[in-house]
Parts: C-alpha cells; structure tokens; sequence
C-alpha cells in the first residue's frame, strides 16, 4: 500500500511552538526570529514564511504606540540587551522591559480576539 503524507505536520508543530494567541507563544517566536526567519531559505519552509507573515499582520493589527515597536525592534531584530536598548531609547530598563510586555500583551490580544491559533 502507499504511504500517507501528511503535509499539515509542519505547519502543526509551528502553531503548537508559536501560538499566536498567547504572550508565551508571541515571546518563543520573538525570541527565535532569527532562527524562524533563516528557515525559509535555508530549508525552503514555506510554513515559517506564513507564520511571520501572520506576526507582521498582527503586529500592525494591534496598533502598538512607537515606543513599543522600538522596543522590540531593538531587543528582538536588532539583538539589543534591554540595558543596552534602555540607553539607546533613553529610558531605564524598566520602561523598556514594560513596553516589550505590554507589546507582547496586546498582540497576543488581538490575535486571541480574532480567534487566530
């Protein structure tokens, strides 16, 4: 008999590591972005490639304030230690480590408001 292939598998095992309708699945995504990203070209996943499109989509769907979107984009893009984004933002640590939270927060809530898994 032939052999069953099961196509979804790949695309399963992302949503189940990165939900995107929780903080901790947003986090485990952010803080292996680059990991998710390089996938694509090194082994053609088109499965990451969807995946981080749907982070695009819910990041700019959850309106996040400037000071957020830097935050991320200095901490998790541009592998910046908070201490080190803190100084750059000219912020404390603190506002920088609140602001990733809160970005976190709302992404995840409005994914979990669209029903997105």
């Amino acid at each position: 008999m032939g052999k069953v292939i099961d196509f979804s598998a790949k695309e399963r095992r992302l949503d189940e590591a990165y939900p995107l309708d929780s903080e901790r699945g947003i986090y485990a995504l952010l803080t292996q972005l680059h990991h998710v990203r390089e996938s694509r070209f090194l082994r053609g996943d088109y499965d990451a490639s969807l995946l981080l499109l749907d982070l695009a989509q819910s990041v700019e769907e959850a309106n996040l304030t400037h000071r957020q979107k830097q935050a991320l984009k200095l901490v998790f893009i541009k592998d910046f230690i908070q201490k080190d984004a803190a100084h750059w933002m000219n912020i404390s640590q603190q506002a920088v480590s609140e602001h990733v939270r809160s970005a976190i927060q709302r992404i995840a809530q409005v994914n979990e408001e669209k029903g997105v898994v």
